[in-house]
């Protein structure tokens, strides 16, 4: 990997418009940085438009554009305070709907934390697919595609308003602290199904509640009212997977 000789001045104000949501959704592009998320971006065939870097990465890329960048430029145009010295301009990660016969549904996610958690630990336990309601916080923004380990990429993801999803033809069991079974004693059958996960303050909307065919909880100790929605997801695919 040979770096291109300079970037104009020009260039990097055009990358560091990037870190608002408007230009990327605008330009279908987004910059991610470090080298193990870059990595795992490769393993899962997503190659970059460019890459800037201000140490040589320990990475060969033939024909992808390169750009050596000092820690100021790197700074201008990765969101984190602190960047890595290594970065990549990626295209969006797109939505895509497939048949699955287990997904989950996630309703009203506003961390960024907690969304790219969910896609990493469900990429980790082989979930089919994630549906989203349109109100879940920017699923290409860099702290989603970062908390994912890139995974925003691998699963299938597409958006179902609450009031559509029981169109989607599956069983809705819905994970909440009230469930009326024990996640510990549920057995996934045979039917399609998807799995609701709600916001980490309102939890799921109870139109939703309504609408699903059972609901499901997750035991805990006394004293404590509610685990984190990615902690909940994690336990919920783990116990898909192996329970």
């Amino acid at each position: 990997m040979s770096p291109n000789s300079r970037i104009s001045k020009q260039r990097i104000s055009d990358l560091a418009k990037l870190k608002q949501k408007k230009y990327r959704q605008e330009q279908k592009l987004v910059i991610v940085e470090g080298q193990r998320l870059i990595d795992q971006l490769l393993i899962y065939g997503i190659r970059p438009e460019e890459l800037y870097f201000v140490k040589r990465p320990q990475i060969d890329l033939g024909g992808i554009s390169s750009f050596e960048l000092t820690q100021y430029q790197m700074q201008r145009i990765c969101e984190s305070e602190h960047p890595a010295d290594l970065a990549g301009l990626f295209r969006l990660p797109q939505a895509r709907k497939q048949k699955h016969k287990r997904a989950l549904y996630l309703d009203r996610i506003s961390d960024p934390g907690n969304l790219g958690t969910i896609f990493r630990t469900a990429a980790a336990f082989g979930i089919a697919g994630i549906l989203l309601s349109e109100v879940c916080c920017e699923i290409a923004s860099p702290k989603v595609i970062r908390a994912s380990l890139g995974a925003v990429y691998k699963v299938p993801f597409h958006y179902v308003s609450p009031l559509d999803l029981p169109a989607e033809k599956a069983r809705l069991l819905a994970l909440d602290m009230n469930g009326a079974i024990s996640l510990s004693k549920h057995q996934p059958s045979q039917e399609d199904e998807i799995y609701i996960l709600g916001s980490e303050a309102h939890g799921i909307d109870p139109e939703l509640l309504k609408i699903a065919h059972a609901t499901l909880r997750i035991e805990m100790k006394e004293g404590m009212e509610s685990l984190n929605v990615a902690m909940s997801a994690a336990i919920l695919c783990y116990h898909l997977s192996y329970g």
